[in-house]
């Protein structure tokens, strides 16, 4: 008998291993539609890390929101690349400032990712 209780608690040390490092990172293909932005996090604990590609045909403008502030990260061109970290409780903000022309995203998002809240938004205009 206690042999079957090791053998259980080996396999569940495996399974919260397991479960724990499918909640550090999220992959996704995000679709923006024109006007548009896509918001990723706001009120995690941890910081993060997002790092992918716009797979769309538009560029992608890609602030941090924090504090009532949007600051610019950069530009996604078509094709082109994102590697940023995004600090405790700050937001993601991809902005796809096409009037005609949806964007896409494709990013592995890894760090404090069990609490980011997501969802869209029309006309985000920056704040300085």
């Amino acid at each position: 008998m206690p042999r079957a209780h090791a053998i259980s608690s080996v396999a569940l040390a495996v399974l919260l291993t397991s479960a724990c490092t499918a909640c550090t990172s999220l992959t996704s293909t995000t679709r923006i539609d024109p006007g548009m932005s896509f918001l990723l996090g706001g009120g995690q604990t941890g910081a993060f890390v997002v790092r992918g590609t716009n797979s769309g045909s538009v560029p992608v403008i890609v602030y941090q929101a924090r504090d009532g502030r949007r600051d610019s990260v950069g530009t996604i061109p078509p094709r082109g690349e994102i590697d940023a970290e995004f600090a405790s409780r700050a937001m993601a903000v991809f902005r796809n400032p096409s009037t005609s022309s949806a964007a896409e995203v494709s990013i592995r998002v890894t760090g404090a990712t069990s609490s980011l809240g997501m969802g869209y938004e029309r006309g985000v205009t920056p704040k300085p």
